[in-house]
């Protein structure tokens, strides 16, 4: 096993997309197999150090950025194990990207992987992550049918769907050990907000979006679909958004059936993308769609453009124009992390969502916040799942505490809708107290009693979820 200590080796892995500053650790572990997985763990146990599980570094909360103790790498627990019939069992470490040219070879296709296909497997099963294809296809958590990790024990468990659920009193009965379920429910809509939480519960849920804390997720075996069938891309550009809910909800129940993919960019967003798609007409906002492919259901999409009166339709004819509208859809949360990091702040993106009976309410609520500030900001994303990210980018201090005031208010409003306060990103170190706003204090010491089960000494994932003090306060 690889060990690294020295501070030029280790940098890359005190950052991800969040840019969260000021991450340190005393050295790196790079297990190649389970076994050496087992090993970096009981070195910590045998020391007391703390340690963070490290993936690609794409996350957007800070999850593997360690604040102390060591780092344990599953960037070579890469390997794609088994491929047959609807199943595939990969290793942690495995590139999503990787992960879908493999199974493309057989004509399969895995639905719900992230934006940024640079991420490994093990990191998208943690936080439960999503993409352009959840809207139809649904998060990872419907994917997931086995997984194997080393808990904060140093004891290798596998988990299989099906075999461990949750007790009229909400107790799950794993090998000997009792677990209680928390008390709240998790909120029925897209969410990515601490461990999952619903009468009669499936183990593995409880494992699925928890962010690193319960131990260290080795290999994986996800549900597979066939290819998908021939598609294309429309995006439609409107002069202002004045019928967006309106066109949301028409395509909505019209349209269900041959959607992929719904989502949104408002002006602000389409400013972002000019430099790369020079074509994109100003003062617009638009509508990116995904759609099965005939010449019928072409037609359709060009009538409903034609009812509300959009200005300019971009259509993908062959692969490289379907290629490219990929790109658009993708460019701009890259080139909104860029725009961060020349700010040199830390990511301020709300990554709520609603029910889609409360999402009116909640778009007004953001649209009147941007008529009454100066900031810059952008909202985009699967507006087909209830769901927006609104980023902000202050200035100066004077912006920063305008941002602060903006971001709770956001929270209370989206919490009184019965939302979730993280869709998609999960918790991470720096959404703590709106986690705790969202199940109470209760919720949270419901999860740490989870957690000591798994991890007694309270060693991994420091400061993901919950403060590390308040884990060791609690144990």
């Amino acid at each position: 096993m690889l060990i690294k200590s020295n501070k030029e080796e280790i940098l890359n892995y005190l950052e991800d997309a969040s840019n969260l500053k000021s991450g340190t650790c005393h050295g790196v572990f790079i297990p190649e197999d389970e076994e050496e997985v087992v090993d970096a763990v009981n070195i910590c146990l045998s020391k007391k150090y703390p340690y963070t599980v490290s993936g690609g570094g794409t996350g957007n909360v800070g999850g593997r950025i360690p604040f102390l103790g060591y780092v344990i790498s599953t960037e070579k627990l890469d390997n794609i194990q088994t491929m047959e019939n609807n199943k595939a069992s990969l290793q942690s470490g495995v590139i999503i990207d990787k992960f879908l040219n493999e199974i493309n070879k057989i004509n399969k296709f895995y639905p719900p992987y992230p934006t940024e296909k640079s991420a490994f497997i093990g990191g998208n099963v943690s936080t439960n992550a999503s993409g352009e294809y959840s809207f139809c296809f649904g998060p990872t958590r419907n994917y997931v049918e086995k997984i194997r990790m080393v808990t904060g024990q140093g004891k290798m468990i596998e988990i299989p769907r099906g075999r461990y659920f949750a007790d009229s009193n909400g107790i799950i009965d794993y090998e000997e050990i009792k677990i209680p379920i928390p008390s709240y429910k998790t909120p029925d809509i897209k969410c990515s907000a601490g461990y999952f939480s619903k009468p009669g519960m499936d183990l593995i849920d409880l494992i699925i979006g928890s962010e690193g804390t319960l131990g260290v997720i080795t290999r994986i075996d996800v549900k597979l679909i066939d290819k998908l069938p021939e598609r294309f891309i429309l995006i439609l550009f409107f002069k202002n958004e004045e019928k967006v809910m309106e066109f949301l909800f028409d395509v909505k129940k019209n349209f269900s059936n041959e959607l992929y993919a719904l989502e949104f960019f408002d002006n602000p967003s389409l400013e972002f993308l000019k430099q790369d798609f020079s074509e994109i007409p100003d003062n617009t906002c638009a509508f990116y769609i995904e759609s099965v492919y005939n010449d019928d259901i072409l037609e359709k999409w060009m009538t409903i453009s034609e009812q509300y009166n959009a200005i300019d339709v971009v259509v993908s004819s062959d692969k490289k124009s379907y290629d490219r509208l990929i790109d658009f859809r993708h460019r701009l949360p890259e080139n909104i992390n860029t725009y961060f990091k020349k700010l040199n702040i830390t990511k301020i993106s709300l990554d709520m969502a609603v029910s889609e009976k409360n999402f009116s309410s909640l778009f007004s609520f953001y649209r009147n916040i941007t008529s009454r500030t100066n900031i810059r900001t952008v909202l985009f994303g699967h507006i087909g799942e209830s769901h927006l990210h609104f980023n902000l980018f202050p200035i100066d201090e004077k912006e920063k505490t305008q941002v602060k005031e903006i971001y709770m208010k956001s929270l209370e409003k989206v919490l009184s809708l019965g939302g979730t306060v993280s869709a998609e990103h999960g918790i991470g170190k720096i959404k703590h107290q709106y986690l705790e706003m969202m199940y109470g204090k209760k919720g949270i010491e419901d999860m740490i009693k989870i957690k000591n089960i798994f991890d007694p000494q309270g060693l991994i994932g420091p400061d993901n979820l919950f403060p590390y003090s308040l884990v060791k306060k609690i144990q």
